[in-house]
């Protein structure tokens, strides 16, 4: 007997991996802004990743449920981050731009990332993933497909991502300044407390990686140019902070 499939079908025979602990990444959003998964964690935030390919109408639907239906009924809305990737390595960020505008979304979207997708169990039209518990990196909610009737789940695992963070010191989820900028040869950070940071040229490249020491870190080895600072141990809510070095 021949059986036939639908895309549906097709985007959810893979089984769905029963993954714990989230897959970092660190990737620029594509409008260039450097991320890294696990900063964003362990500053206590938590993080919706929505896998979707092009042409999905309910990856489209769910976008737009978990824009209105979830976002705002969270403990915290301030703490949660909201990410749509494309599934596949060859979505582009012109694509998945043409995707958000033509959508009006204003969160922010990745191009292709085949490795989440895989990690996460498939593509689901769409696949919805809830990461939280700080430095535990948790996956809190994974499944394949999308309906309004699971948003109460998404809310319950997104409030339970933030809950298990709390553990972190409120010190380490201030939002840190540099001064001066422009910068010459040392950064002074204040208003957080920093192990280091990782800093990436305006292509999203990490050009270096320095030790912060009594709230001073040595950029002298940096070109004149832009940057982005961000930190080693995730402590601030932004994920990034932008200077100049003269």
């Amino acid at each position: 007997m021949r059986t036939n499939f639908t895309l549906l079908s097709l985007c959810t025979l893979i089984s769905l991996n029963a993954q714990t602990t989230a897959l970092d990444f660190t990737a620029n959003d594509c409008d260039g802004v450097p991320h890294n998964l696990f900063s964003e964690l362990d500053a206590g935030n938590a993080v919706i990743l929505e896998i979707v390919m092009m042409g999905c109408q309910p990856c489209i639907d769910a976008a737009h449920s978990i824009t209105d239906n979830v976002l705002p009924n969270v403990s915290d809305p301030t703490r949660v981050k909201y990410y749509s990737i494309g599934y596949t390595n060859s979505i582009t960020c012109t694509q998945i731009n043409n995707w958000k505008n033509n959508n009006g979304f204003t969160h922010q979207v990745f191009a292709g990332m085949s490795a989440q997708t895989t990690y996460y169990g498939g593509m689901g039209m769409p696949t919805v993933v809830v990461l939280g518990g700080g430095s535990g990196h948790g996956v809190y909610y994974n499944e394949l497909g999308h309906s309004d009737s699971d948003n109460p789940a998404i809310i319950d695992a997104v409030n339970a991502g933030l809950a298990d963070a709390n553990s972190i010191p409120d010190n380490d989820r201030l939002v840190p300044t540099i001064s001066p900028n422009p910068a010459h040869d040392v950064l002074n950070i204040t208003g957080a407390v920093l192990n280091g940071l990782r800093i990436m040229d305006i292509h999203g490249r990490e050009v270096l990686t320095v030790q912060v020491r009594n709230g001073r870190a040595d950029i002298s080895d940096l070109a004149a140019g832009s940057y982005v600072a961000m930190p080693m141990n995730g402590s601030m809510s932004g994920t990034s902070i932008r200077f100049e070095k003269r």
